[in-house]
């Protein structure tokens, strides 16, 4: 019998330490990336709100979170938000804007309507374009750019006008897409780029692609630098490295544009540098051969302790993708130089579904330790068939946010991870009526921010859209602290349901045991 009551009491521990220790524990999903669930940022209650083009970055200083966005259907101004506990609440914050040049959403056409960026010091900057409420077609509206400072993480702002343009000339009075880089190591070293002219068969000018240097904080702005050859270009992706060179990328854009339903020539990605703080830039290098059509340019991110730098960009992988019958998806990818942009690899697929399936607008990040974040709209499990064109018509059906990484400079990239609780129908928001930006993502050594814009609100008769955000712990922590073990329930409470499951089947054994005694 004593033997017997051994061998009970060792087959209770080991069903308990078993159960509490079994993969479902804590200790077996300490180290799974979890994803927090999506917050609204945006509290709009009007039925009809298009939030969209979201972008975020996160206060190295003291952690808190920032995002700018746009209502196109309401204000139309770019509005901040402030997040002080991890993406869990949003609050609103300052007004970059100043009266009466507070039109920055336009008439809803792509984007982004602003940037954002912190600088080593907590100082942060947002670029964007803006202009008057002028009843006018829209190519005549004379749209400036803008860069707003602000020291308490976008609780209050001085705004500066980074180029005043004219009215009545709408080769340079039309001005968008603006993109913002800052210094890594020197913050009062801040560059803003954006797209000048109109892509129109009665323009007279090239669509132009500028950037201005300023080297007191956004305070004041040198003479804008125009980059691009005798083609045009559009705005530019822009990246400081490690080493204070500055790196732009932009697509070009044939001048004069041609007729509309003719297939034009492919548009090459071009790369520009200055080591010179901006006063002068290198001659254009084609660094990838486009596609004949080129739905947005690509974006870029350089490591701050590197020289590192990486474009990232969506395309199709046929150079010409208006040849006719020409069937094709839109894919993700990633060109990275190791030198300062002298050379770069070749591209490198970062989408993993190789499906017949459409992904677009990806945001790219670089954490302190020089890790890659790439997050984008993905349309791999939409219901829906997948549009194989190179028109709007392939941005429709249902997305999730997808994200990568990438530990090895841009070489490989590691399998993808879902970051959407829910699919977002893009037949609704602003979404279909071609509003939108890249998505928002944000880097430190062990959580990835991210912000999109998302209809899961909206109904048929309104189309509301709003941002949301989340955030992936590559600890499996979330922001709430506890591990959830990547499927949303704290480990704590996993280990203790583990050892009361434990203790229960040790109860019914012991019974057992006694009742065959007897």
């Amino acid at each position: 019998m004593a033997r017997r009551g051994r061998w009970a009491v060792s087959l209770v521990g080991a069903i308990s330490v078993a159960v509490a220790t079994s993969p479902s524990g804590a200790q077996e999903s300490s180290s799974r990336p979890a994803v927090t669930a999506a917050v609204q940022v945006t509290g709009n209650p009007a039925p009809v709100r298009f939030h969209n083009t979201p972008q975020i970055a996160r206060n190295p200083t003291n952690g808190e979170l920032v995002v700018v966005e746009s209502d196109v259907r309401g204000t139309r101004k770019c509005a901040v938000h402030v997040s002080t506990d991890e993406g869990r609440t949003w609050a609103a914050g300052g007004d970059p804007m100043v009266e009466p040049v507070t039109d920055c959403g336009f008439y809803g056409e792509y984007g982004p309507y602003a940037t954002l960026a912190f600088g080593k010091n907590g100082d942060l900057y947002v670029a964007f374009v803006a202009s008057e409420f002028l009843n006018r077609a829209r190519n005549d509206i004379p749209r400036h750019v803008f860069l707003a400072r602000s020291t308490d993480s976008g609780r209050t702002f001085d705004t500066t006008r980074v180029f005043d343009a004219p009215d009545g000339n709408p080769d340079q009075g039309l001005n968008k897409g603006p993109m913002l880089a800052v210094d890594p190591n020197a913050p009062e070293r801040v560059y803003v780029g954006w797209r000048q002219g109109i892509f129109a068969a009665n323009a007279k000018e090239k669509l132009k692609t500028n950037i201005a240097a300023s080297s007191d904080g956004g305070r004041t702005f040198g003479r804008p630098m125009e980059v691009t050859d005798e083609r045009g270009g559009d705005y530019p992706g822009l990246a400081v490295d490690g080493e204070g060179t500055v790196h732009g990328i932009y697509w070009t854009r044939t001048f004069p544009p041609g007729a509309s339903n003719t297939p034009g020539p492919p548009r090459p990605i071009q790369y520009v540098r200055s080591t010179d703080r901006g006063r002068t830039w290198s001659k254009g290098e084609t660094i990838d051969p486009g596609n004949q059509s080129t739905p947005r340019p690509p974006v870029l991110a350089a490591d701050p302790k590197s020289s590192a730098v990486y474009m990232v960009w969506y395309t199709n992988a046929e150079v010409n993708n208006q040849a006719p019958g020409f069937e094709g998806f839109h894919d993700v990818f990633l060109r990275a130089s190791t030198n300062g942009g002298r050379s770069w690899g070749d591209r490198v697929m970062v989408n993993d579904d190789r499906t017949k399936a459409n992904q677009f607008e990806p945001g790219v990040s670089v954490a302190p330790n020089g890790r890659l974040d790439i997050a984008w709209y993905d349309f791999r499990h939409s219901p829906a068939p997948p549009v194989p064109t190179v028109g709007q018509g392939a941005e429709r059906g249902v997305s999730d946010i997808y994200y990568a990484s990438s530990s090895d400079q841009g070489r490989t990239v590691s399998p993808n991870v879902r970051i959407t609780d829910r699919g977002a129908d893009r037949n609704l928001g602003g979404w279909k009526f071609d509003s939108k930006f890249n998505v928002g993502i944000s880097s430190t050594e062990d959580t990835v921010y991210f912000a999109w814009q998302d209809p899961r609100n909206a109904i048929l008769d309104t189309d509301a859209e709003d941002v949301y955000s989340a955030s992936l712990a590559l600890d499996g922590r979330t922001a709430d602290g506890p591990d959830t073990g990547g499927g949303g329930v704290p480990g704590w409470l996993l280990l203790g349901a583990g050892v009361l499951l434990g203790m229960g089947l040790a109860s019914i054994l012991l019974w057992r045991i006694r009742a065959a005694r007897s």
